[in-house]
């Protein structure tokens, strides 16, 4: 099939962008690197009477190291990420997650923002972002803001982006030396969406475990009870049983993939799992 028609814009600039985002409101769409939303158009799943491409705005790519961790813009390709090496010391939980995402074609044109954007439930991004705890920079005519991504997430492919922001930026504070980081998936082959994931950071010294589920519900789920977990000597036992009471609390998707409680269980497993590598 072929999208329904559309007007083509190619600002040079974000506020060119934003101005064309208020002008034209909800029938509009960002394209970024296009992955998710063009075969959404090519369905007529999505019939945006205006498509804002993003591709000649410079100012939205790039990683650099400051005041505020990480700040990666969200143009930023995937593939691009995965070869950085400030991202492989500094965001090592990300890079490990980029592994996972697509295939090397997909990653040459997605872009990180496009991926939270989306907000798809089996998307390996957005589960990092809520581990780590990451702030996305958003931006309209009507000024900046900054949202935790632990609210940004709201519901399959919902999220609290305005219909009229784009998002500019993503900060992730910069993981420590000695922190310890896993990303576990279950997929049917690498590189389809996930059934069911698990991200975890262990910092060093005592200083706690970040861990999140994703695939598993309509959103990221951030897990509640990893406090005192790194204080001592924990069995794989013990790491599956806190894994499964953890997942009790999530409210499973089903569809033709899997069904919820499948889902649960896989997501109880990875979480166990990336549980005892940031643990040895």
């Amino acid at each position: 099939m072929k999208p329904a028609p559309f007007a083509w814009h190619r600002p040079r600039t974000v506020d060119e962008a934003l101005e064309l985002l208020a002008r034209h409101g909800e029938d509009a769409k960002l394209l970024a690197g296009g992955q998710s939303l063009v075969p959404l158009m090519n369905l007529r799943m999505v019939k945006p009477t205006a498509l804002i491409d993003l591709n000649a705005v410079p100012e939205l790519a790039g990683v650099r190291r400051g005041e505020r961790g990480l700040t990666i813009g969200a143009m930023t390709r995937q593939a691009a990420l995965l070869a950085d090496d400030t991202v492989a010391r500094h965001a090592p939980l990300i890079a490990k997650a980029l592994r996972h995402v697509g295939h090397v074609q997909t990653r040459s044109r997605g872009t990180i923002g496009g991926s939270l954007a989306h907000a798809d439930p089996a998307a390996e991004l957005p589960l990092v972002m809520v581990a780590l705890n990451a702030v996305i920079t958003a931006k309209s005519v009507r000024g900046t803001r900054d949202i935790r991504a632990r609210e940004f997430f709201r519901d399959v492919l919902t999220t609290a982006l305005a219909a009229d922001e784009l998002i500019l930026a993503i900060h992730v504070a910069a993981a420590p030396a000695g922190a310890r980081t896993s990303f576990r998936e279950y997929a049917r082959r690498h590189g389809d969406f996930a059934i069911a994931a698990a991200a975890a950071q262990r910092q060093p010294d005592g200083g706690g475990i970040a861990a999140a589920v994703g695939g598993v519900a309509a959103a990221p789920h951030l897990c509640a009870s990893m406090s005192g977990i790194d204080a001592g000597p924990v069995d794989r036992a013990h790491l599956d049983a806190l894994a499964r009471r953890e997942v009790e609390a999530i409210e499973p998707l089903s569809d033709h993939q899997a069904a919820g409680e499948y889902r649960r269980r896989l997501g109880a497993l990875a979480l166990a799992e990336a549980l005892e590598e940031v643990l040895q």
